[in-house]
């Protein structure tokens, strides 16, 4: 599943869902509603995005192996025990592998933990909870796991696939 692709499919999903929105609650078309506001839904639409957009396209540019770890923010009150279950076993993988992968953490809080939501449409089927973890590599999400402590070994397989 191409990262890139996913995050043009989601924006884009808003985009027609918030045009439906507006043509309804003005009783226009949508070809009217982009003809009248266009401009406004562009704007919009990309500044809602640009955060995301900006770690997407980082996370496509690195060469290696990307473990993600979309989580709850540590200082929150409610904190989240297992992200911080996790934390151990990404802390592993990165010992194992150090400079051969690439960690990027986010917290759910950052404009850009929005990217939880492009990435769960292509999860199995659990609950939508934190953290949401993801092997992506070239730009190419090779598993994603949300709502789980998931054992380093796991995490050490997938990278093992992507380096082949």
């Amino acid at each position: 599943m191409d990262l890139q692709k996913k995050l043009d499919e989601h924006r884009q999903s808003f985009k027609t869902r918030l045009v439906e929105s507006l043509a309804a609650k003005h009783s226009i078309s949508c070809n009217e509603v982009m003809e009248q506001l266009g401009d406004s839904v562009d704007n919009l639409v990309d500044s809602r995005y640009a955060p995301v957009k900006q770690v997407v396209k980082t996370i496509c540019a690195v060469p290696k192996p990307v473990l993600l770890n979309i989580m709850r923010d540590r200082l929150r009150e409610d904190t989240c025990k297992i992200c911080l279950t996790n934390e151990a076993n990404i802390r592993a993988v990165d010992e194992k592998y150090g400079d051969s992968i690439s960690i990027f953490e986010i917290s759910e809080n950052n404009p850009a933990g929005a990217l939880y939501h492009i990435l769960f449409q292509g999860a199995p089927d659990e609950d939508k909870k934190m953290p949401l973890t993801a092997i992506i590599h070239n730009c190419d999400v090779k598993r994603v796991w949300a709502g789980k402590s998931v054992d380093s070994s796991v995490y050490v397989s997938q990278i093992k696939k992507a380096l082949r």
